[in-house]
């Protein structure tokens, strides 16, 4: 009787202190910054299209061997948002290690799916 009575002790002392265990902590986001990255992909009409994604908040956009600046990009995690010229095109997304996905669309109602893949070597 006393060997089923420090038996049913152990385990109750075990199940006590199973529940006292803490919490575990959560995985640290592992999403890379963006800036000073670059990344290559098409536009909606096919064209090859380069992205430099800048610390201040600007885009460097280039395709069809020409180059624009009135763009912005903004970043929470692995979300990614972006809009080039005053908003006539704006883009939402994710980043997934060494690409970046989701749909774009213009003022004109157009909507296309985005890829763009890493750029090596770019820092």
């Amino acid at each position: 009787m006393a060997i089923r009575l420090l038996s049913l002790g152990i385990v109750l002392v075990s199940a006590v202190t199973a529940d006292a265990a803490p919490a575990l902590k959560p995985l640290p986001n592992k999403t890379i910054p963006l800036a000073g990255t670059t990344w290559v992909g098409n536009t909606a009409e096919g064209w090859e299209m380069t992205i430099e994604f800048v610390a201040d908040g600007t885009m460097n956009v280039s395709y069809k061997q020409t180059r624009f600046k009135t763009a912005s990009w903004k970043q929470d995690g692995d979300k990614i948002y972006w809009e080039m010229n005053n908003k006539y095109c704006e883009f939402n997304g994710k980043l997934a290690d060494k690409t970046i996905e989701g749909e774009s669309h213009n003022v004109t109602g157009k909507k296309w799916e985005t890829k763009l893949t890493r750029v090596v070597g770019d820092r």
